[in-house]
C-alpha cells in the first residue's frame, strides 16, 4: 500500500479555492504548487485561471468528452448537456457554460452515492459521504496510488463543502463560483461568468467520472487523444476564433 500523500498539494489548493484534479500530470500540479508557496500561499482568481485554461483546453476537454464523458456509467446520462456547456465556453459563454454544469455535478454525484449506497442527507453530504466510500475502498481494496487518491477526495470535501456548497454569503473569493449564489440568482451578470467558473465546474465533473471509474473499467487515467477527438478539438477551436466576432451585447 502506497503510503506516501499529497497533501501538501492539498493544502496549496484548497487555499486558493482549488482541489487536487485527476487527469494532470504531476509536474504540472508541482508547478502550481511551488507558485503558490512561493507567494506566501496565496494566488489569485486571475492568476489560477491562467493555469487551469493550460488544463482545460480544447485537446484535454475533446478528449474527455469522447473518451470518458460518453462512456463512462452515469456520467454518460448527462453527457450532452456537458458538451453542450463545454461548446458555450468555447463560445465564451461562460454564464450559461457554468450554470449547465452544477446541475450535471449534482445528478451525477447522487447517481454515484446511490450506486454505492452511500447515505445522503443534504447536497454537501453528497460528496463529503461520496468521497469518503471512496477512501475506504481504495484504501481496502490498495487500488493504485492509494495515499495520492485519499489526498484527492479529502481535496474535494473541502472544495465543495467550503466553496461549491457554501452559502453564497459567505463566498469568500472574488470568482463566485457557488452552486447557490449562481443558481438561486443571487449573482448578477458582472458577478461571475468568467472562464474560472466554467473551469472550476467541469473539474468536478471530471472528479466524478475518476470517482465512476474506480467501479468501471475505463479505469482512473487520463484518456488518450483520438481521430474523434483532434476532430472534436479543432470545432472547439474554431469556436474561440468565431467568439472572436460575436457583436456585441447590446
Amino acid at each position: 500500500m502506497s503510503s506516501h500523500n499529497l497533501d501538501i498539494y492539498r493544502e496549496a489548493f484548497n487555499g486558493v479555492g482549488w482541489f487536487i484534479p485527476p487527469y494532470v500530470s504531476m509536474g504540472f500540479l508541482s508547478r502550481m504548487v511551488a507558485r503558490i508557496r512561493n507567494n506566501s500561499n496565496a494566488m489569485s482568481q486571475d492568476a489560477l485561471e491562467e493555469f487551469l485554461a493550460l488544463i482545460y483546453s480544447e485537446e484535454n476537454l475533446a478528449a474527455m468528452v469522447t473518451e470518458r464523458f460518453h462512456k463512462v456509467p452515469l456520467v454518460c446520462d448527462y453527457k450532452t448537456i456537458i458538451s453542450e456547456a463545454i461548446t458555450a465556453h468555447f463560445m465564451r459563454l461562460d454564464h450559461i457554460a457554468v450554470a449547465g454544469l452544477l446541475p450535471c455535478i449534482e445528478g451525477i454525484g447522487r447517481k454515484l452515492a446511490d450506486s454505492r449506497s452511500v447515505p445522503v442527507t443534504s447536497i454537501t453530504s453528497v460528496f463529503v459521504n461520496l468521497a469518503e466510500d471512496c477512501k475506504t475502498q481504495v484504501t481496502t481494496h490498495n487500488i493504485g496510488a492509494v495515499g495520492e487518491i485519499v489526498s484527492m477526495m479529502d481535496s474535494f470535501i473541502d472544495f465543495t463543502t467550503n466553496h461549491l456548497y457554501v452559502n453564497s454569503a459567505r463566498y469568500p473569493l472574488a470568482d463566485n463560483t457557488n452552486r447557490h449564489g449562481i443558481l438561486h440568482g443571487a449573482f448578477g451578470d458582472v458577478e461571475y461568468g468568467k472562464p474560472i467558473n466554467f473551469y472550476k465546474a467541469i473539474a468536478s465533473i471530471e472528479f466524478l467520472c475518476f470517482v465512476a471509474g474506480l467501479n468501471h473499467p475505463v479505469g482512473i487515467f487520463a484518456p488518450d487523444h483520438t481521430p474523434a477527438s483532434k476532430l472534436l478539438a479543432a470545432y472547439y477551436t474554431g469556436c474561440l476564433l468565431n467568439s472572436l466576432n460575436r457583436p456585441l451585447s447590446p
